[in-house]
């Protein structure tokens, strides 16, 4: 297709700025050239078309947080990440950071990777970057594993000099790096990321309300999946969760997998911060796109099932034994994609298509500051689309104009 052009017709355009009722998108060299109505763009007799007649067309999906699939994570081989690249193309995404939670040393050896596959570009979806989830969390928070399966963290003190080597062997790429605030140094090493372009975000804590307010005013902008490893609001003591939803310098991020946070919390997440402050992620882990069954990463057992990635927990003897508060397993990330994000969110919320979509799409975007080149259907942007039907079933995804996906 390079030197072509490509056209994609007959379909509804969600920008997600404005919504085409019937449009033509025009790419040319992997960038968009056109997009408008049917009636004022005019394909060249030349050009390769995509009759998308009955779907609809939006920006390809943006995920900020996602560990793995298909049974690896992110940085074990170029190979396992290519192929995890294609899966994630076929739920629509067309761009995503890697999220990493390991031991400090393995941490190198997976940014080197990552590095490596973000300089020989992938088959499917784009890594534009790298988003950490370690090893700067609350050990108390975290525990001795963290919420990806088969990834061993290793908590460890504050450290300018072990973050300025993470920069040096991902050549740059850390887009997001989760700070507990409550940590000794923390603030001054908030500050000091931040100047280094790298955005803080709030995750893996136990902070108080004000502890979490301090690490807001030293510069944190994000909020590490809502609810999900942070200390929990209380009417008397908000913790992280309180702050994460009344600060409106903070995005925040959000698993809307109807598991790790309540189809009813959503909705509060959503009346506190609108469609603009909210960044739907996946979290997905090695369970994404394996069927239900038992499987054994890093030496630890998982039970795939009922959409749940989790470890089991042996029976238990607490009063809430068979109560619907007990706690049958804790879960270890998500086995969702960013399609079925934005379907739920549909489905909890009751929200307009064109919101959703920009939580999936330019609000992470902007975020990671790559909105210049994707995010939307615009002129001069990547042509990182996909067509979807009405219930948001991917049909074609493009990335950089190229078909890198598309359903038989």
């Amino acid at each position: 297709m390079k030197g072509g052009v490509v056209a994609i017709k007959n379909c509804e355009i969600i920008t997600p700025f404005r919504v085409i009722k019937k449009g033509t998108i025009l790419i040319k060299e992997g960038k968009i050239s056109k997009v408008d109505t049917a009636e004022k763009v005019a394909v060249p007799k030349d050009a390769s078309v995509i009759d998308a007649s009955g779907k609809i067309a939006i920006p390809g999906f943006i995920d900020n947080h996602a560990h793995g699939a298909l049974g690896h994570s992110l940085g074990e081989s170029y190979e396992t990440i290519n192929e995890i690249t294609k899966y994630y193309a076929t739920r629509g995404t067309t761009a995503f950071l890697a999220d990493l939670c390991f031991s400090y040393d393995e941490l190198l050896k997976r940014l080197r990777v990552v590095r490596k596959a973000m300089e020989k570009g992938t088959d499917g979806a784009e890594i534009v970057g790298i988003n950490l989830e370690g090893p700067y969390g609350n050990e108390k928070k975290g525990g001795s594993g963290s919420s990806a399966a088969g990834e061993n963290i290793e908590w460890r003190s504050l450290s300018i000099e072990e973050f300025e080597q993470i920069m040096k062997e991902s050549n740059n790429a850390l887009k997001l790096m989760v700070v507990a605030p409550e940590l000794e140094g923390a603030l001054d090493f908030i500050k000091y990321i931040t100047k280094r372009g790298v955005v803080a975000s709030l995750g893996i804590t136990y902070a108080t309300y004000d502890e979490a307010m301090a690490g807001v005013k030293a510069g944190i902008r994000n909020v590490d999946h809502v609810f999900n490893n942070m200390s929990v609001f209380h009417h008397r003591e908000l913790g992280a969760s309180g702050v994460a939803l009344i600060c409106d310098e903070l995005t925040t991020e959000l698993i809307a997998d109807g598991h790790h946070v309540h189809p009813g919390a959503v909705k509060i997440v959503y009346r506190c911060k609108g469609p603009d402050r909210i960044i739907l992620v996946t979290d997905s882990t090695e369970g994404a796109g394996l069927p239900e069954g038992e499987y054994t990463f890093g030496g630890i057992r998982f039970v795939l099932k009922d959409g749940k990635f989790a470890i089991p927990k042996p029976p238990s003897t607490s009063p809430l034994a068979g109560t619907p508060q007990e706690e049958k397993a804790t879960l270890a990330g998500s086995i969702i994609g960013m399609d079925d994000g934005v379907r739920n969110m549909l489905k909890f919320v009751g929200l307009p298509l064109q919101e959703a979509i920009r939580m999936a799409t330019i609000n992470p975007a902007k975020r990671t500051g790559v909105d210049g080149r994707m995010g939307s259907l615009e002129k001069g942007k990547d042509a990182n689309i996909a067509i979807v039907d009405k219930d948001l079933n991917v049909y074609t995804t493009l990335v950089k104009g190229k078909v890198v996906y598309k359903r038989s």
